[in-house]
């Protein structure tokens, strides 16, 4: 790349680990050497005598880099490789050989076991030589005492979800200013005989994973007594479990659908037998799972409840602007409507809602999830050019039909019967169907392909209006096999390489009916520099969206005549269905 010329790549992994502020032994640790403990804790929650005191407000890092020259004052020379699988979009599901969500970005990387002194890693490893952190006075020293990483993951045995970043660079740069991609750790596995230890970590969509994330979370509380199809009230038990429970809301006992108050263990319901469900009586020690109830919301406040109340995910990784921006332009006016009775996963009900047109990803370089909707190229957007000649590098390209991803027919089923039931077609009241019949027929495809919608987001009554739309959009993306490209690109053209982003492709491969290139438009679903710093490599997938479009005006706009210019590039005006024309 221009101005590396001549410098060494290198690659850095950074891990965070928490750490306690406190001091050993000064108030609020009430850790006394001798009484709670042999020797001294390493300020870690692992090693703490003073659970009530802990403060995990500091942060250690570990850096590791190859054994080469120019590494950063501070990086451990252990890294033996870094292995990646980078992110790859799904849009609403479609291709059935991954999941809603897509492929996840991953990272592996290994790192061979060492010696090391402990500074920077230890708080008192200077009292650890003199014996001053041994209630038996003897010393040792720390570097002669087993291997760093075996004796940091006994300190640091809680690491899963805690980020690692793989930093990428040149010889002489300041981390400050390599690219930065950032995880979290799901796996360490060693060290081993050989002293090897492997550490595995994925994007930051894997906290909302379904075995690490439910939503809403399993309610303890149970019925105290018998209750009847007319009560007004019960209790929990056991005693102070309503502290668990919101102060209002929705709940499920069995299959009916209650709203509450609650004053301590005591509820009063203020609705029975919600939503379609029947009043009827229930059993002491029945179960008393408090609901998850979204009415008439955006999705992107959704999703973003989600992952934040119930996976966990830092705020700071949510572009809230950005996602409203996307949902109320291309949902906009559409809201969902979605009952959740018990805990079920969190990405599981991320992908539900993304079936409904929505792509949805993690960002390792920016630290963003971002969102996409199935949509047409906006007003000031335009394609990335990809040719052979200025792009792709010889012989790296390929094609392959996408069979599996067309879709002849899009069967949208939504309107649940019954709210405390599993999502399924036969638990649906409403089938919205788009088909192209006519791609079905025997100088055609010659054969049905039919993707099927269940939605539990259009809640009990379902939405005709919003589900044909949705089906609409997909079917005209779809109805036609895609062509997905794989090539192999320099890392000049990285940039405009971001998933969704949207593409003018030529190339040899792809041409018209005489031989000709054919300038065609593509969506890149994944990219992964395969070679950092050199090498980047894509799959893009057919952007197809036909139809003419144009966006509704605010209220009080201008007719055409007296728009201006600005305002009829984007705006659309509606003339009169017969003549065609604007009647005045």
């Amino acid at each position: 790349m221009p101005g590396n010329l001549g410098r060494a790549p290198i690659q850095i992994v950074e891990i965070d680990m928490p750490t306690c502020s406190r001091v050993y032994g000064t108030l609020p640790c009430t850790a006394v050497l001798g009484t709670t403990g042999k020797r001294k804790c390493y300020n870690t929650r692992a090693t703490c005598q003073s659970p009530t005191g802990y403060s995990g407000t500091g942060t250690v890092t570990m850096r590791f880099g190859q054994n080469q020259s120019g590494l950063p004052v501070g990086v451990i020379p252990a890294l033996t490789s870094v292995s990646t699988r980078a992110t790859k979009i799904n849009l609403s599901g479609i291709d059935p050989k991954t999941t809603a969500l897509g492929q996840r970005a991953r990272v592996t990387v290994v790192i061979q076991d060492f010696m090391h002194s402990d500074i920077g890693f230890d708080p008192y490893v200077s009292q650890r030589k003199s014996g001053a952190a041994q209630s038996d006075g003897i010393g040792y020293n720390p570097a002669d005492r087993g291997t760093a990483l075996a004796r940091w993951h006994n300190r640091w045995p809680y690491y899963l979800g805690k980020p690692l970043r793989v930093l990428e660079g040149y010889e002489g740069d300041a981390l400050a200013s390599m690219r930065t991609r950032h995880y979290v750790i799901t796996e360490w596995s060693g060290p081993s005989a050989g002293g090897v230890v492997e550490i595995t970590a994925k994007d930051v969509l894997d906290l909302a994973d379904n075995d690490k994330a439910q939503a809403p979370r399993a309610s303890r509380g149970r019925l105290s007594a018998d209750i009847t199809a007319s009560d007004t009230s019960l209790t929990l038990i056991p005693a102070t479990v309503g502290d668990e429970y919101g102060a209002s809301g929705y709940l499920v006992i069995g299959r009916e659908v209650m709203t509450f108050t609650r004053s301590g263990d005591v509820l009063t319901l203020t609705g029975r037998g919600l939503l379609g469900t029947v009043a009827s009586s229930h059993k002491t020690n029945d179960q008393v799972q408090e609901a998850l109830y979204y009415q008439a919301q955006r999705m992107d406040l959704i999703v973003a409840d989600l992952l934040k109340t119930y996976a966990g995910v830092p705020a700071s990784f949510i572009d809230a602007a950005a996602w409203q921006a996307e949902v109320e332009r291309w949902l906009g006016g559409i809201v969902f409507t979605g009952f959740i009775p018990k805990p079920e996963g969190v990405a599981k009900l991320i992908g539900e809602l993304c079936q409904h047109g929505v792509m949805i990803w993690w960002d390792e370089i920016s630290q963003k999830i971002r969102i996409a909707c199935n949509r047409p190229l906006d007003i000031g957007e335009s394609y990335v050019s990809l040719t052979d000649d200025a792009n792709i590098i010889a012989g790296t390209a390929d094609i392959e039909d996408m069979v599996d991803a067309r879709a002849s027919q899009v069967w949208f089923w939504h309107g649940v019967v019954d709210p405390t039931q599993s999502v399924s077609s036969s638990n649906m009241r409403a089938l919205h169907v788009a088909g192209d019949l006519e791609g079905e027929g025997p100088d055609r495809y010659n054969e049905a392909r039919v993707k099927e919608i269940t939605s539990r987001w259009f809640g009990t009554a379902g939405d005709y209006a919003n589900a044909s739309v949705i089906a609409d959009r997909l079917l005209a993306r779809f109805r036609d096999t895609p062509i997905q490209l794989t090539c192999v690109l320099d890392a000049k053209d990285l940039a405009g390489m971001a998933p969704t982003a949207v593409l003018q492709v030529t190339t040899r491969l792809i041409t018209d009916d005489t031989g000709a290139m054919v300038a065609y438009p593509m969506q890149v679903q994944y990219r992964e520099e395969t070679d950092p710093g050199n090498r980047v490599k894509i799959e893009a997938q057919t952007f197809k969206v036909t139809g003419r479009f144009g966006y509704i005006m605010l209220d009080g706009s201008p007719d055409y005549d007296a728009a201006t210019a600005a305002q009829k590039i984007e705006g659309a005006w509606i003339v009169d269905d017969t003549l065609l024309s604007f009647p005045d």
